[in-house]
């Protein structure tokens, strides 16, 4: 069993574990294992600072109070991070961890009885190590290795993009512009490269040359191949050209996607084989293949594109390994939405993703180039998508599965009467709203407790229905209804209510019902002329009464509604009507 028991910092007896000078302030030390290389040295009877320096020891201590296999991640990253060349350390948290499963293996831990195993163990974890190290190493020499990406604006070489008319590729022309480069720019449209060729030119005063060219087409790739082969340096090239076509495979034009994997493999492969030679023969060059998150994420309506863009992906990750060292990076781009004209070509209904799902071609390229800096050979721009890019290669294909089966539901034209035809109550139309009126009755919950208390229950509760049958919620309706009977309602009137009718409610309350109606309908926001009638009736501390309930009513409304339509779009319009 693991024996628990207080050490001092200075130093304490390695065999009998009694407190040697200890101070007011003490820690606390698990000694359940035979001692690890690592072992505290406080535990070894020594000195921190006459054999190690501290950083060391406390990493030392993290190690050995950590499991194992946390252990030799943390000082894997550790040493990777802050000391690249001595990656070959990495055989000492190899070997804890093979001492640890060695214990556990076994009942009887005796130096004689298993030192063949230890033998074996040591060898595995020093085998280990040293791989994992080389693989390190090797990586901070091919690091060392790559030249500045962004050169002196003098010295600054030629970039060419592709699908550079706008989007993505116009934002990179307009970044390397800047830094210096000379730019050839490809794409179908000639007016829209000229425009911008003529802005660079007069604002940077760079040399800018216009290729127009149809990637689909394999003579004019070549064309294209044969002026980079012809270029007496190319520093950049980005291979951005790229269309999306939605709808179902089985139903679409086959010649129209075989144009499409044209684009986005043919020409990316044909152009980066012509570049690589120049860049390997002077040791530097940059290749950008812009893809696409979805290559993590295959969606139905797009077979081809996500199959394309995931060999894109894959290819760049391959040639990353060749040129290791060579001083030539490749970096396969992976955004998500992006406010471009590439949703709009790509004829996708994507009028329901949040605002907050969408990023800028500024955020973009930014990002590529920094990425390119550290020479990653994956870029995802934004913390959200990089997070579902990493988690990808976790996730069962009942996950895929689901996404699919959600994006089928946004896909789904609303034209056929009775099924998917459209979400008709009322709901909150962004997060901001929905936070901003719920704060409003955080805020004033003082408020909302006195005017429960200055309208009795059934009057309330004629507020309620009344106005959750002009909003629809099912969730409000139930609720409400319960609570109505308990406060003397009849079933009778409960019905009319929550049919819009209130020729049964009081005399004195008429009025009020009729704002509770007016108010729901114009969204919380009612005409001068209703609340000075309704001031003139109840007076101004009943009238605040009656508003602080309506709008929490409302907020009750809208929330149930925003849930239902979640499940309406995700279920294709059969849940949530």
């Amino acid at each position: 069993m693991c024996q628990r028991y207080k050490v001092s910092p200075v130093g304490v007896d390695p065999v009998s574990p009694v407190l040697i000078n200890t101070p007011a302030r003490t820690r606390t030390w698990n000694t359940g294992f035979r001692k690890p290389l690592f072992y505290p040295l406080e535990l070894q009877g020594r000195e921190p600072h006459y054999n190690i320096p501290p950083v060391w020891s406390k990493l030392g201590q993290a190690c050995y109070r950590a499991r194992p296999l946390s252990a030799f991640v943390a000082f894997v990253k550790f040493v990777a991070k802050n000391f690249p060349p001595f990656s070959f350390f990495h055989f000492v948290p190899t070997i804890h961890l093979a001492q640890f499963i060695h214990n556990r293996m076994g009942s009887d831990y005796t130096v004689k009885a298993n030192r063949g195993d230890q033998k074996l163990w040591w060898g595995l974890g020093v085998g280990a190590g040293l791989v994992t190290g080389a693989h390190f190493l090797r990586r901070w020499v091919a690091e060392r290795r790559l030249p500045a990406l962004i050169k002196a604006r003098a010295s600054a070489g030629v970039a060419l993009i592709t699908g550079a008319s706008s989007g993505i590729g116009a934002t990179y022309a307009e970044y390397l512009a800047q830094a210096g480069y000379d730019l050839i720019l490809v794409a179908r449209r000639r007016e829209r490269l000229e425009t911008l060729a003529e802005s660079l030119r007069t604002r940077t005063g760079i040399m800018v040359e216009v290729l127009p060219a149809d990637l689909s087409l394999p003579e004019e790739v070549a064309r294209v191949a044969e002026r980079i082969e012809g270029l007496p340096a190319l520093d950049f090239l980005i291979n951005n050209a790229g269309y999306g076509r939605g709808g179902d495979f089985s139903a679409s034009d086959v010649d129209a996607q075989l144009d499409m994997a044209h684009v986005h493999l043919d020409a990316p492969l044909r152009l980066t084989r012509a570049a690589l030679p120049g860049m390997l023969a002077r040791e530097r060059g940059a290749v950008v293949n812009v893809a696409s998150l979805i290559a993590f994420y295959p969606l139905p309506g797009s077979a081809t594109y996500s199959a394309t863009k995931d060999a894109l992906v894959t290819f760049t990750r391959s040639l990353h390994q060749e040129l290791l060292g060579s001083g030539v990076r490749v970096q396969a781009l992976c955004p998500g939405f992006v406010r471009t004209e590439f949703h709009k070509t790509a004829d996708m209904a994507l009028t329901e993703v949040p605002r907050f799902a969408w990023l800028s071609a500024d955020q973009v390229v930014a990002h590529s180039l920094r990425d390119l800096a550290a020479d990653a050979v994956i870029s995802v721009p934004g913390l959200g998508y990089a997070v579902l890019a990493g988690i990808s290669g976790l996730l069962p294909p009942i996950v895929f599965d689901g996404v699919g089966k959600a994006y089928q539901a946004l896909r789904r034209p609303k034209v056929q009467e009775g099924g998917f035809g459209g979400f008709s109550r009322r709901k909150y139309e962004s997060l901001a709203q929905a936070v901003g009126e719920m704060r409003v009755i955080f805020r004033r919950r003082a408020q909302v407790r006195q005017a429960m208390q200055l309208l009795d229950p059934a009057f309330r509760e004629r507020l309620m229905l009344t106005v959750t049958q002009v909003n629809g919620c099912r969730y409000c309706a139930q609720a409400h209804a319960r609570m109505a009977l308990e406060g003397g309602l009849s079933q009778e009137e409960i019905e009319d209510l929550l049919s819009g009718v209130t020729d049964a409610c009081p005399a004195d309350e008429m009025k009020a019902l009729l704002y509770a109606q007016h108010w729901a309908d114009t969204g919380g926001a009612p005409s001068e002329a209703a609340r000075a009638t309704l001031l003139e009736c109840y007076g101004a501390e009943r009238t605040e009464a009656i508003e602080m309930i309506l709008r929490m009513i409302q907020v009750g409304n809208l929330s149930g509604n925003t849930f239902d339509y979640f499940l309406y779009r995700l279920s294709g319009g059969r849940w949530g009507q």
